[in-house]
């Protein structure tokens, strides 16, 4: 542990002005949002007698707040005549009442990593959609349109090869064959009472691509550690991502959600299909249609049917495309351990809670699990979770032993809590283990040190006291501290107070007097 050097010689500086027969001194600083300085060095003398000495030591306020990369900060430095000094340096100098735990950004430029990123594409995959069936179908839907409202419905004139070829470079990325042939039909939809695409307006090629990004934002006091984006059905065709540049959006229902063609699809899927994305689809992306053509040919085949009701010129239809309720409802499971069967197996359950746990036997069921959240009195073997391709794992057991989860190969979040201590060693062999939550368990900290990969940690204010003066942790970027070890709902949802910045720090040293003087 080496202390920083502005340490060193603020314990120097005071040190210098002490009194004759002083033992130690304390500074309490508090530097303000504005830079400025407030505190001064008490020293306390042999006798006991305590004396205040005026000394400016403003000059290296700004080098104190760069340890912890924030303002306001409190810095304690105590000082020994014998050569000894200890600092804390970004704790509050007295307690809060009713203090919320608090989210240290320690490193603005990390970002939760992008399961999409991981994925393979197609190994070769032609687009589904068809331009001229497209066209074909965009036509056959205004004439049913038309027979069905009593009058023809204008579209507004079309993008030209020039605006769509400036479109694609802007984006970076080519439009769908099919897609492409729409919009030199129509440059959107226009003013229709009722928008073509499933009622969500067409976007102006003008217009692609200038869409607010903020709902995609990942905040850290939103917890996305512990929020992965699943799989879409069918699985493995859309990558599981929030929002990519081969996504382009080309409707929207006006409420931050969208349909797009997906032109960077997963392996199992087809460029030019087309999703849905957006705030309702932060869990995952939905898969619609293979192509802006089936996605037509649906449209059409709705109102062939006949299933369309009418008022005035607003045209419902009930199109043969994917249920947002359905597939999240299969993929979801949230029960407890009694009510499960064991020999049901359900494929698609990917988001996992359950409670009152005692044995994990029923996870031979649920084959696809990402996100597991297990609960219970028992002291249950997790040597089942070793099969699965469980992403986020959290824990509160009785007893909870890590070593079968040693060598998982897709574990990246965990969050234990237990009633007995917990060995975290088998978690040196976790190789994607990037983000840790102990605040609820009593474990050995000292491992923490040899998890290189880790970028996450929450713990309590005690827990890190016990780490703040190491200087071998890992690089983290996101450190979450709880006044006191939480309490009460499972699992956990956390209040955070965000701050950029460094956790408190302490760190010890050895002062050289600056003119021989020891006081």
């Amino acid at each position: 542990m080496t202390a920083p050097p502005v340490l060193d010689e603020l314990a120097a500086r005071i040190a210098a002005a002490a009194p004759p027969g002083w033992e130690r001194a304390r500074l309490r600083w508090h530097v303000r949002d504005d830079g400025a300085v407030h505190g001064e060095p008490s020293f306390t003398l042999a006798g006991g007698e305590s004396r205040r000495v005026a000394l400016d030591l403003s000059d290296r306020a700004l080098d104190v707040v760069r340890l912890v990369g924030r303002r306001p900060v409190h810095l304690v430095l105590d000082v020994e005549a014998a050569g000894r000094f200890e600092a804390t340096v970004g704790e509050p100098a007295e307690p809060v009442e009713h203090e919320r735990p608090t989210l240290y950004v320690c490193d603005e430029d990390f970002v939760p990593p992008d399961r999409g990123d991981e994925q393979d594409a197609p190994a070769s995959a032609a687009p589904a959609g068809d331009p001229r069936e497209a066209v074909r179908l965009l036509r056959e839907l205004m004439r049913r349109r038309a027979e069905i409202l009593g009058h023809e419905e204008r579209l507004p004139p079309p993008a030209d090869d020039a605006e769509l070829d400036d479109l694609e470079d802007r984006l970076g990325v080519a439009l769908p064959a099919d897609l492409r042939a729409l919009y030199r039909v129509a440059d959107g939809d226009g003013t229709l009472v009722t928008p073509l695409f499933d009622r969500k307006p067409w976007i102006r090629a003008g217009e692609v691509g200038e869409e607010d990004d903020e709902w995609a934002d990942r905040e850290w006091e939103h917890e996305p550690q512990r929020a992965p984006v699943l799989d879409a059905v069918p699985a493995h065709t859309v990558r599981r991502s929030l929002l990519r540049p081969g996504w382009i959006r080309f409707a929207h229902d006006t409420g931050g959600n969208w349909l797009a063609v997906d032109m960077d699809p997963a392996a199992g899927g087809r460029p030019g299909q087309v999703i849905k994305i957006g705030v309702g689809f932060r869990k995952a992306p939905l898969y619609v249609a293979d192509s802006v053509t089936t996605f037509l040919r649906r449209l059409v085949e709705a109102l062939e049917r006949g299933d369309h009701t009418r008022r005035g010129d607003d045209l419902r239809s009930e199109p043969d495309l994917p249920s947002q309720r359905k597939v999240e409802d299969a993929r979801t499971l949230y029960t407890d351990a009694r009510s499960i069967d064991a020999f049901q197996v359900r494929p698609r359950v990917q988001d996992l809670r359950v409670t009152d746990v005692e044995d994990l036997g029923f996870l031979k069921a649920l084959p696809n699990v990402r996100k597991a959240v297990l609960s219970g009195p028992g002291r249950p073997d997790l040597a089942p979770l070793r099969a699965l391709p469980v992403e986020v794992l959290e824990l509160e057991l009785e007893s909870v032993d890590l070593a079968p989860l040693a060598d998982h190969a897709g574990l990246r979040s965990l969050t234990v809590a237990s009633g007995t201590p917990v060995d975290l060693a088998p978690l040196r062999a976790v190789p994607r283990l990037w983000a840790l939550d102990v605040s609820s368990a009593t474990v050995d900290l000292a491992t923490i040190a040899d998890l290189s990969g880790l970028r996450h940690l929450v713990v309590t204010r005690d827990q890190w006291r016990e780490l703040w003066h190491r200087d071998d942790l890992p690089p983290l970027a996101v450190v979450g501290v709880h006044p006191e070890p939480p309490r009460g709902q499972w699992p956990p949802r956390t209040g955070w107070t965000s701050v950029t910045g460094f956790p408190p720090l302490r760190r010890t040293g050895g002062w050289s007097p600056l003119d021989g003087r020891t006081g």
